[in-house]
């Protein structure tokens, strides 16, 4: 392949990449917001315990996720509600910004242009297969949880399918962002002067 040709392909692969990177950077910085729901959920059941409340609001019809009442159970679950979807869907934005966990000893050495090939082959042969694998066996789990309307036994929130649904949407998201970063690896694999433009600036 010519000079002009292979950084014409690197310029088209960089090209591809961004709507699908951006997307995660979205869907990352969107949720980022659900800590301070996760905190003001935190105080809410510490205020409740504190004041000896099991239920806080009733009405008398039923309403999504809450069912007839919210009590202190409703506070507890939805903690982790909220966290889940925090964690699960800020992953996105994590594995952008490189902030994720990494348990390697020899990455740290190689040249940026072989850390970028690294990443290539570890996104198209682990990452993105697990995220879809994972996300297509799950969902059985998920649908079943809605017809058969499971919820908390402890009085606490309904319509349990979300937080199950999430783990199947959240991988899926994950494995869309891992291809725009397969896309973009590529490009600096073959153009090398790209692995000083990320394809987003992260403020």
């Amino acid at each position: 392949m010519n000079d002009a040709a292979h950084l014409k392909v690197a310029a088209a692969l960089h090209y591809l990449s961004q709507p699908l990177i951006g997307a995660g950077i979205w869907v990352g910085r969107m949720t980022s917001w659900l800590v301070l729901a996760v905190i003001a959920a935190v105080m809410l059941t510490v205020i409740m315990n504190a004041f000896g409340m099991n239920e806080l609001l009733r009405w008398d019809s039923e309403i999504f996720l809450f069912n007839k009442a919210f009590t202190i159970n409703s506070a507890t679950e939805l903690q982790w509600y909220l966290y889940g979807f925090l964690v699960l869907f800020s992953s996105t934005y994590a594995l952008h910004t490189n902030s994720h966990v990494r348990v390697d000893l020899l990455y740290q050495r190689f040249t940026p242009r072989t850390q970028h090939l690294v990443d290539l082959l570890g996104h198209v042969f682990l990452l993105i297969p697990f995220c879809l694998m994972v996300a297509y066996l799950y969902w059985p789990q998920v649908v079943m949880s809605f017809n058969s309307g499971e919820q908390s036994n402890f009085g606490g929130l309904t319509d349990r399918f979300l937080i199950k649904g999430a783990l199947s949407v959240a991988l899926f998201f994950m494995a869309l962002n891992a291809l725009g970063r397969v896309f973009y690896n590529l490009a600096v694999v073959l153009d090398p002067k790209r692995a000083t433009k990320e394809p987003f600036h992260v403020y």
